[in-house]
C-alpha cells in the first residue's frame, strides 16, 4: 500500500507539476509582454502608474488561483490511473478476483475490459495449479502409505511363505502405479509445453493401434475380453510416439472398465479429410455430469477408487489429439458403455509447421 502511494504521489504531482508551470509561464510571459509595451510606449501608462502594482496583484492572484485549479482539476483524469494502480497492485498480492469499472472515456473502458478478462485467467490458472498440486499429494500419498505400511509388516519376520508374497505383490502393484502417475504426469506437462508438432513423420495408424492392441494383451486376456476390429489402412502424419500414447490410454481405458467376456469394438476410418478413430466398450457407462469433466486432469468417475488409474490418460489424450488438430468426445449410457471418438486430419490436409 506504501508503494502504492508513493507512485501515486508521483503521477499526482508530476501533472499537477506541468499544469501549473504552463499557467505560470504564460501568466509571466502576458505580464512582461504588458509591461515591456507599457515602457516602450505601446500601452498607454508610465511605469510608475498604477498599472503596475495591479499587475503585481493580478499576477500574485493567478498564481494562487492557477495552483488551486490546476491541483484540483489535474486530480480527475489522474482517479482512473490511481483506480488502475490500486488493482494492479492487488493481483500482485495474489488477488486475483480484483474487477475494475472505468466507463469513461473509451480507451479506459477497453482498458478495464482487458483488465478484468486477465484477471479471471489469472483466477482459473490458480485454481487449476491448486487442484493440480491437491490431487497430485493425494494419488501420490496413497501408494506411498502402503507400500510404508506392508514394509514394515515385511521387515517383522513372523509371516508366511503366503503373506510375504502377497505383501510384495502389493507393494510391486503400488510402486508400478507410482511409476504410472510420474510417468503420466512428465507427459502431460511435456505436451502442455508443446507449441507446435515436432518430430512428424507420415505411418501406418492401423499398424500403430494393432501393436497398442498388442502391447495391452496381459491386461484384456485376464479378463477374456474379445476384440472386435474393423481397422481400415490409414496413413497419418504427426508426432509418433505421441499418437500412440493416444490409442494405448483409450484402449486400456476401455480394458479397465469393461465386465469379463465381453467385447470391445475398434473401427477406423477415412471421413473426406479426415481420420476417424472410434472404440466402444461394454462398461458400466457414465450420465452426462460424468462425461462432461470425463477429459479433466485427476477426474475420476470412480470415487470409490476401485479401478485403476490416476485421471490423466484421458486429459493426455486430448491434449495430444488438440495439438495434432483434431478432436475426442465421448458418448455414453448407464449400463450400456462408452463409444470414444478420435478426429484428426487426414496427413494430407495436416497443417504444415510454420518455418
Amino acid at each position: 500500500m506504501k508503494k502504492y502511494t508513493c507512485s501515486s504521489f508521483r503521477i499526482l504531482l508530476t501533472g499537477t507539476g506541468l499544469v501549473f508551470l504552463l499557467l505560470l509561464l504564460t501568466m509571466v510571459l502576458s505580464n512582461a509582454v504588458i509591461l515591456l509595451g507599457v515602457r516602450l510606449g505601446f500601452i498607454v501608462g508610465k511605469p510608475d502608474s498604477p498599472l503596475i502594482p495591479f499587475l503585481i496583484q493580478s499576477g500574485l492572484i493567478s498564481i494562487c488561483v492557477g495552483t488551486v485549479l490546476t491541483f484540483v482539476l489535474s486530480r480527475v483524469p489522474l482517479r482512473p490511473v490511481n483506480t488502475l494502480i490500486r488493482a494492479i497492485h492487488d493481483v500482485a498480492g495474489g488477488r486475483f478476483n480484483t474487477k475494475i469499472n472505468l466507463k469513461h472515456p473509451r480507451e479506459f473502458r477497453e482498458l478495464s475490459e482487458s483488465f478484468n478478462q486477465m484477471t479471471a485467467e489469472l483466477a482459473g490458472i490458480e485454481i487449476l495449479r491448486s487442484d493440480f498440486i491437491a490431487n497430485f499429494s493425494h494419488e501420490f500419498r496413497t501408494p506411498m502409505v502402503s507400500i510404508l505400511g506392508f514394509a514394515k509388516l515385511l521387515k517383522k519376520g513372523n509371516l508366511s511363505r503366503e503373506e510375504r508374497e502377497e505383501y510384495l505383490d502389493i507393494i510391486i502393484e503400488e510402486c508400478s502405479r507410482l511409476t504410472a502417475l510420474s510417468s503420466n504426469v512428465l507427459n502431460l506437462s511435456k505436451v502442455e509445453s508443446l507449441s507446435c508438432l515436432t518430430d512428424v513423420t507420415v505411418f501406418q495408424a492401423g499398424e500403430q493401434i494393432r501393436e497398442a492392441i498388442l502391447l495391452l494383451e496381459q491386461k484384456w486376456s485376464k479378463k477374456n475380453i474379445t476384440f472386435d476390429l474393423d481397422i481400415r489402412e490409414s496413413t497419418l502424419s504427426g508426432n509418433r510416439s505421441l499418437l500412440k500414447q493416444v490409442w494405448v490410454n483409450l484402449i486400456d481405458n476401455a480394458v479397465k472398465f469393461s465386465p469379463e467376456n465381453s467385447i470391445i469394438t475398434v473401427r477406423t476410418e477415412i471421413c473426406g479429410s479426415h481420420f476417424l478413430f472410434e472404440i466402444r466398450d461394454q462398461g458400466t457407462g457414465m450420465d452426462e455430469a460424468t462425461c462432461a469433466r470425463i477429459f479433466e486432469r485427476f477426474y475420476q468417475a470412480d470415487l470409490s477408487h476401485a479401478t485403476e488409474g490416476n485421471g490423466l490418460g484421458l486429459s493426455l489424450v486430448r491434449k495430444i489429439t488438440e495439438l495434432h488438430g483434431g478432436s475426442v468426445e465421448v458418448r455414453s449410457i448407464p449400463g450400456e458403455g462408452s463409444t470414444f471418438t478420435v478426429i484428426l486430419p487426414a496427413w494430407r490436409s495436416l497443417p504444415r509447421r510454420a518455418e
